[in-house]
């Protein structure tokens, strides 16, 4: 009864919103959807949230075969899930209402059809719980084309997907229309059921905000896909699809009228070519990627590169061969000169070696921190021949990466279009620092300041600070002392730096965000060192990079973080971060009472092996004895 009165209401809400313009003709559409699993023990026949088995004696034999793993890996269950689709619509006061189109349960399958006057911006939210957040799709009704979702369920760990499927468009405005579409049997690889297309790229409001748009993800059916959207302003896009079996990306560069197709670049998959034919895509794309030079370097690259990831087993000739003595003068001319040119590269790096060891050894440590400097500390090791070593799919990868800088930095120093050389820029032509800031540089005077301020301004500002940091995070080495910083804590007070160090023996100073993987990953463990070691006066500061207050304070509840947590809260770019050199984040330096470093990149496991020469190995961080050679491994 409840869900025929929700219906009937709709019934009364969708003919207002269709006729709210009687001047124009209406636009029919249909939303669809379903549920795949992907659970390999589940039957097709079998509908979510009922996998019994018909045949109890197999299903018990399964059980007691796997018990953990059906414990564990359970399919979703859809009993309680709620489907709803709403849009929102701005009176002329600016105040928002939303309204709903669709508030059902949701079984698996789903249908509706419905007619609307202009295309409109709706969101289709999936709940499948009281105890799980809503996941949401934005797409647009009204563009001519049906919409199709699909609602994936995988094997743990894996979350679930909610994603359209086959076509998708975003026009609200058919001037702005742009369309990519590829028939990916080219790829001859099972997509499964799991493979999603999406593009993304920045762009920017009428005030010069900037924010990243995506259209998509859409799910591959047939092993094609086609995603329509605005395009307001030639934008530089990127385009990824991935899957179980499948992940690769191309560059586009997005307009208004585009038509692109995802297709085969000569031989191989590795890299995807996208072809359009016309405006600044064919200009600044197809002008480097559809060459003879670059396709012949790509099937070059990637087919060392699979023989470097798969070497094939050498015949029994050949191992005959390997133990017969060869003669000197017939076969080993190239290996040779490939031998003495490694050797050649070895012994510059061995001098350039030589140099760093001489520069740092030069660097006195700071006054009071001669013990926080090693014989062996931040000495870099020599280069052996073995070491230098450089495959040969990289060399031909980088020289096809060359092709398309010289074609990127010809178009842009010889272009009289400043929209052609913007876009250069913005694909990076250059590697070198100065060359990038210069080309920046001269952009300045041929875009009206709004522009300038919005989109070449923070790029030169980016490049003058990563000098800045670089050179910071080179002078920061063990023996010298880091640099004063007062932050606020989370209930906004004030922390000096150097008074937590003067009552501590050592500490660890770890910048980190909410948003960094790996530190979150890091957190286990130094909460486990923290707890063993705190009553010999060893502590943690966390600095959070984050940009956001509220993002920063979630972190702290969500992974209850036991030291000093302070918030710088200014991205990268913050003073503080930029005076340690911040440049990539987990970013540890371990230091003393008097601010004097001990070790820098610090992970955790570094962290436990001076921790336990410094103080001897605690209890609990005893590990019970076991068979395996499994072994951690420091990155930094």
């Amino acid at each position: 009864m409840k869900t025929l009165l929700k219906t009937l209401g709709l019934l009364c809400i969708v003919p207002l919103f269709v006729a709210c313009t009687q001047n124009q003709a209406p636009t029919p559409y249909k939303i669809t959807g379903d549920f795949i699993s992907m659970h390999p023990e589940l039957s097709e026949e079998v509908a979510p949230g009922d996998e019994t088995s018909t045949d109890e004696a197999e299903t018990e034999e399964t059980e007691a075969e796997t018990p953990l793993e059906q414990e564990v890996d359970t399919s979703l269950d859809l009993s309680n899930a709620t489907l709803t689709i709403s849009y929102e619509t701005t009176d002329r006061q600016g105040n928002v209402e939303t309204i709903s189109l669709v508030e059902q349960a949701f079984d698996g399958n789903f249908e509706f059809e419905s007619e609307t006057i202009e295309p409109t911006e709706v969101t289709i939210s999936l709940q499948v719980s009281e105890d799980t957040d809503p996941m949401e799709i934005n797409t647009v009704i009204g563009t001519g084309h049906d919409i199709h979702f699909t609602l994936i369920d995988h094997p743990s760990p894996r979350n679930p997907q909610f994603v359209l499927a086959g076509t998708t468009s975003y026009v609200m405005d058919p001037e702005s229309k742009f369309v990519v579409s590829g028939d990916l049997r080219f790829l001859d690889v099972d997509l499964t059921e799991d493979t999603t297309v999406l593009a993304y790229a920045r762009v920017y409001d009428e005030e010069g905000n900037s924010s990243w748009q995506e259209w998509g993800p859409v799910l591959v059916q047939d092993n094609s896909f086609h995603i329509e959207g605005d395009a307001k302003e030639p934008l530089v896009a990127t385009l990824n699809i991935s899957g179980s079996n499948y992940y690769g990306s191309t560059s586009m560069i997005l307009e208004p009228h585009g038509d692109y197709t995802v297709a085969k670049l000569g031989n191989q998959t590795e890299e995807l070519g996208t072809t359009s034919g016309s405006g600044y895509h064919a200009m600044l794309i197809e002008s480097w990627q559809q060459t003879d030079e670059y396709i012949d370097l790509v099937d070059a690259w990637t087919t060392e590169f699979e023989l470097f990831r798969n070497p094939p087993e050498p015949s029994e000739s050949e191992e005959v061969e390997a133990q017969t003595p060869k003669d000197e003068d017939a076969g080993d001319v190239a290996v040779e000169e490939e031998v003495d040119d490694l050797e050649e590269d070895a012994a510059d790096n061995e001098e350039s070696d030589a140099d760093a060891i001489e520069l740092v050894a030069a660097v006195e440590p700071a006054e009071g921190c001669e013990d926080a400097v090693s014989e062996d500390s931040q000495q870099p090791e020599p280069f052996s021949s073995s070491q230098n070593y450089v495959p040969k799919y990289y060399t031909l990868r980088e020289q096809a990466r060359e092709v398309r800088a010289k074609t990127l930095q010809t178009l842009f120093e010889s272009s009289e279009d400043s929209t052609a050389q913007y876009l250069a820029m913005a694909l990076g032509p250059y590697t070198d620092r100065a060359k990038t800031l210069s080309g920046w540089q001269s952009l300045e005077v041929k875009f009206d300041e709004k522009f300038v301020a919005a989109r070449i301004k923070p790029e030169i500002d980016f490049l003058n600070w990563s000098v800045t940091a670089q050179a910071n995070n080179a002078a920061l080495i063990p023996g010298q002392r880091v640099p004063e910083f007062t932050l606020a804590n989370a209930m906004d007070e004030d922390l000096a730096l150097y008074d937590l160090l003067g009552e501590k023996d050592m500490v660890l100073i770890d910048f980190w965000a909410s948003w960094c993987g790996p530190c979150i990953a890091d957190f286990p463990e130094l909460k486990k060192l923290h707890a063993a070691y705190q009553d010999e006066d060893f502590e943690i500061v966390g600095i959070s990079i984050d940009s956001e207050k509220e993002d920063w304070i979630e972190g702290l509840e969500e992974h209850k973080l036991p030291w000093i947590n302070l918030g710088e809260l200014k991205d990268w770019e913050g003073p503080v971060a930029t005076s340690y050199g911040v440049m990539g984040i987990p970013m540890g330096y371990l230091v003393d009472s008097q601010g004097c470093i001990y070790d820098k990149h610090v992970r955790p496991a570094a962290l436990k092996e001076f921790l336990v020469n410094r103080y001897g190995e605690d209890e609990s961080l005893v590990e019970p004895e076991t068979e395996t050679d499994d072994s951690q491994g420091v990155s930094g």
